[in-house]
């Protein structure tokens, strides 16, 4: 009888164990690539001071998509604070239009820190200089019409309430100022605000990561190192949308028009959420913290180009939209 080899008699059993050793091969990658941990270009958090300090507040809907969360609790926050507005207007004016009643009509949340025992040292953050220049001119005047602005040490952030505030945000990335150290320039929150609003609202680290300065954050969108972010950069003149961020340098860097020369934590910059995009009025509305030692809602008119732009108000320029890629 003429020999068959065995491979010819059953070449179906053969191809099988062939797909299986090369479905085991590709399982012990995956494996290798799941033990490798995260990138190391993907920078190391700060353990917040409690956990109550970055949880969803109890008065937003549990239900709402991320993006929806951001909005409603930028929201909240602006009126827990007392409802300031500032413009920011197309004749190169920035005033304050509404001042901060602090009387928020929500509870006072109560201070989720300790003691101010290790914070003798200022962060390592370049925003501690975001509106030196700003409110150098205090007393300014626009065409002949008083401009109310609020130099550090007065407005919201130096009452009772704003430090419990300022504080919460603080908590986010492990820090604890004190009352004090909160109304300086050197312990500028607005970084903080943001970070801490992502937190709540139930980003994860793979879609940000927080941090005392806008440039952390800014520079990792713009270098793309995070898995899933929800934020890419996008160069002016842009129409922002709701759930997007406008940023701008500030200080030393105030008129930076190169988006790569914006340095990791280095960089003094200002971020705002938009909240609002008022296409008939051409104005977009952007919440903020520490705008005016306050949580600010900006209204920002927009120039001839129906856009966000870096010279239609040079008092705050701006440079960049962070566009947000979570769905509504």
């Amino acid at each position: 009888m003429t020999h068959v080899p065995y491979r010819s008699r059953f070449p179906f059993q053969h191809d099988v164990r062939r797909v299986v050793v090369v479905l085991l091969a590709l399982a012990a990658l995956v494996g290798l690539a799941g033990c490798a941990g995260p990138a190391s270009t993907v920078r190391p958090q700060a353990t917040p001071v409690l956990n109550v300090a970055h949880r969803l507040p109890p008065e937003i809907d549990k239900r709402l998509p991320v993006r929806q969360k951001m909005v409603a609790i930028a929201l909240q926050e602006w009126q827990r604070w007392g409802g300031q507005q500032v413009r920011v207007g197309r004749d190169d004016s920035y005033c304050v239009i509404a001042p901060s009643s602090l009387a928020p009509a929500l509870p006072i949340i109560p201070s989720p820190v300790g003691p101010a025992d290790a914070t003798s040292v200022a962060p390592d953050s370049a925003d501690n200089e975001v509106l030196d220049d700003i409110e150098a001119i205090a007393q300014a005047s626009t065409n002949g019409t008083p401009c109310l602005r609020f130099p550090d040490g007065t407005g919201a952030e130096a009452s009772a309430m704003g430090c419990q505030l300022a504080q919460r945000y603080w908590a986010i990335v492990g820090r604890v100022p004190d009352c004090m150290q909160i109304t300086t320039g050197r312990w500028a929150w607005s970084a903080t605000f943001l970070s801490w609003l992502m937190r709540a609202a139930g980003l994860n680290e793979r879609q940000f990561l927080t941090g005392a300065s806008h440039a952390m954050y800014v520079v990792d969108a713009r270098d793309g190192i995070l898995p899933e972010p929800a934020f890419r950069v996008a160069p002016l003149p842009a129409m922002p949308r709701v759930g997007d961020m406008v940023c701008g340098g500030r200080g030393r860097d105030k008129y930076m028009n190169d988006i790569a020369e914006i340095r990791f934590g280095a960089t003094p910059m200002h971020c705002d959420l938009v909240v609002e995009v008022d296409t008939t009025a051409h104005v977009v509305k952007a919440i903020g913290g520490n705008v005016q030692q306050s949580v600010s809602m900006s209204l920002i008119e927009l120039g001839d180009s129906g856009q966000i732009d870096g010279v239609t108000n040079s008092t705050v320029p701006w440079l960049l939209v962070m566009r947000n890629q979570l769905p509504m």
